[in-house]
């Protein structure tokens, strides 16, 4: 195989390492770049009578472009978070295009400060074509220094932001206030508990976007984040997580995004290459947040992330019309970059009834592609305390079990990329197939139960129809025979349906 003596850089060290690592053919395979960026395309691998020819725009697309051909050539593919897969090596009859649907392609973590799974999420992600991890500022300080070599040697685009305004408040104020502290009240929100942190750093969207000595110190602080750390390439800082309503729904969009253009022009002065986006999200259910109607386009890039989705359905159903009608909307009145947010992945959400989304992602992909949006990002939740607290939930691996859907969001943001065949047996697609159509019925309960979700069993008015969709659930489960990776997943799927319907029962 090729040995490289010398490099550019890390991204390309750490590809020629990669292919080091997996490639055992004799064959050399040689690294180039295009002569002239190829729009669209990535990267290309062709093979000749004497070798492998690996071309890509960037370091980072040759990576991309040896973790293809160690598919391809040696059958091995990514799926899991610990260990390859092995597949059949199909070979090259021709040249092969490396070509991405989206330009923006990532996962976002928000509170999640388990080392080890971050590192995984990081790798196995990059081997299947993403390109950026969005952080938490609040998060980003307790994981940076672990994460940052895993991040510079694959040529991650970094995000910060979320809801970590009062995060940012505090700082900004001299408040010494530990990364941890902040993640723990995130979490607790949630669930409405309130602690030191959040009782200590109460903060009202209405009140920060008409101060603008606060949004000055914010920005600062802000702007010093990003000198501090090159591979911070975008700022996503989005409102308290609370609805804007009455009054303050009328100027809410007004003014934060007049905030998001004040912070892109601080970047630009202070000649940084760093983007701005908005957050388009309805907040407590708060169409106002979500919809534009009479409201101006910002210059910032548009991040839209509606929560509440029914994924047994496409938006087309009319429980979600809104919604779909808002995006169309957000996309024909602004030339910027649309992003879309999603829950594939998201533990709060979906909850321990977690439903697989394999045909829900590959038709959402292949909508927003047609629309014009130019990313996708897909949050990464745990399992809430409370969940893990409970007996049943002892075996619960949610880590693997949000893989699953993670995976296939991966590689459907890719052209020509399959994932499920290689995934799971003809059979098991077929029961992964009737899982999701079942189990992603939870998800429009959740939304209109929030924040008492399916699990917690707190709405007697719903119990039959729920009940009679716990019966359908435990039905479909009890199968004879299932093959990994679902095996487990189901055996967790099974005790999570029983004791939520003894919950259900007992109201």
């Amino acid at each position: 195989m090729n040995q490289q003596l010398t490099y550019k850089n890390e991204i390309e060290q750490f590809a020629f390492e990669e292919l080091k690592r997996f490639y055992t053919g004799k064959t050399p395979v040689i690294f180039e770049y295009f002569d002239i960026p190829k729009n669209g395309i990535e990267f290309e691998i062709t093979q000749t009578k004497e070798s492998y020819v690996l071309r890509g725009n960037t370091p980072r697309s040759l990576l991309y472009g040896v973790y293809k051909f160690i598919e391809k050539v040696e059958g091995i593919v990514f799926f899991d978070l610990h260990q390859p897969k092995k597949i059949v090596a199909e070979g090259f009859s021709s040249t092969y295009e490396g070509t991405p649907k989206f330009a923006r392609r990532g996962n976002v973590f928000e509170t999640i400060d388990d080392i080890p799974f971050l590192k995984n999420m990081l790798d196995v992600g990059t081997k299947n074509g993403l390109n950026e991890a969005f952080f938490t500022f609040f998060l980003w300080d307790e994981v940076k220094e672990a994460l940052l070599p895993e991040i510079k040697k694959r040529g991650i685009d970094v995000t910060l932001g979320g809801h970590s305004l009062r995060y940012l408040v505090a700082k900004a104020n001299g408040v010494t206030v530990s990364g941890k502290s902040a993640t723990d009240g995130a979490v607790n929100d949630l669930i409405g508990e309130e602690t030191e942190f959040t009782a200590a750093n109460a903060l009202k969207n209405h009140d920060f976007l008409q101060d603008e000595k606060a949004q000055q110190a914010v920005i600062q602080v802000i702007v010093s984040y990003c000198k501090t750390e090159p591979v911070i390439r975008r700022i996503s800082l989005w409102p308290e997580d609370v609805g804007a309503k009455g009054e303050e729904a009328k100027l809410f969009l007004t003014q934060y995004i007049a905030f998001t253009e004040k912070l892109q022009q601080a970047l630009v002065t202070a000649n940084l290459q760093v983007e701005v986006e908005h957050i388009v999200y309805n907040a407590g259910l708060s169409w106002e947040m979500l919809e534009r109607k009479e409201h101006q386009v910002s210059s910032a890039n548009v991040l839209y992330a509606y929560w509440g989705r029914n994924y047994a359905q496409s938006f087309k159903s009319q429980r979600d019309q809104r919604a779909w009608d808002s995006l169309l909307d957000w996309r024909k009145a602004t030339d910027k970059q649309v992003t879309i947010f999603e829950y594939y992945s998201d533990h709060f959400m979906l909850s321990e009834l977690f439903p697989l989304l394999f045909n829900r992602i590959k038709m959402d992909t292949e909508r927003y592609k047609e629309i014009g949006c130019e990313g996708m990002v897909n949050l990464v939740v745990p399992l809430h305390k409370v969940a893990k607290a409970q007996p049943h939930m002892e075996q619960y691996d949610y880590q693997q079990y949000q893989q699953l859907n993670n995976i296939v969001f991966a590689r459907s943001l890719w052209e020509g990329v399959e994932t499920v065949p290689h995934l799971l047996s003809s059979s098991m697609q077929e029961l992964a197939a009737k899982i999701e159509a079942l189990f992603a019925q939870n998800s429009q309960y959740n939304a209109s139960f929030f924040p008492n979700r399916v699990v917690e069993a707190k709405n007697p008015n719903s119990k039959s129809e729920v009940l009679d969709l716990l019966n359908a659930m435990e039905q479909l489960l009890q199968q004879e025979q299932i093959e990994e990776p679902l095996q487990k997943y189901v055996d967790a799927l099974q005790q999570v349906v029983n004791a939520t319907k003894l919950r259900w029962e007992a109201l």
